[in-house]
């Protein structure tokens, strides 16, 4: 059995809203394997880079724009995301069995 496998029926024997928090957990995961891949990319090319500011720029370029910087995003933007995760769960079943666990 595959490691896929493995996970999907581990998955499967949690209740619903466990689920959820795994299928979240495996989001912000690829979220944070992307962002890191990106970072290093531009700390990557920003290295190469240092030192070019006043270079002029090839005739094949210049007519090509140039991208400015992303502006900052704010974490509000994250709200609904995963909603629909939860839309069947009940708010008060969810909380009585997270306490419930509490007590082992």
């Amino acid at each position: 059995m595959d490691t896929v496998e493995t996970i999907s029926n581990q998955v499967k024997r949690l209740p619903l809203p466990l689920q959820a928090e795994v299928l979240d957990f495996v989001e912000y995961i690829i979220y944070k394997t992307q962002l890191k891949s990106t970072t290093t990319k531009n700390h990557e090319w920003l290295t190469l880079s240092r030192g070019m500011e006043n270079e002029q720029i090839p005739s094949l370029c210049q007519d090509k724009q140039v991208s400015q910087p992303k502006t900052r995003r704010s974490i509000l933007e994250l709200r609904g995301l995963g909603k629909h995760l939860w839309q069947d769960v009940s708010v008060k079943d969810y909380i009585n069995a997270e306490r419930d666990s509490w007590d082992g």
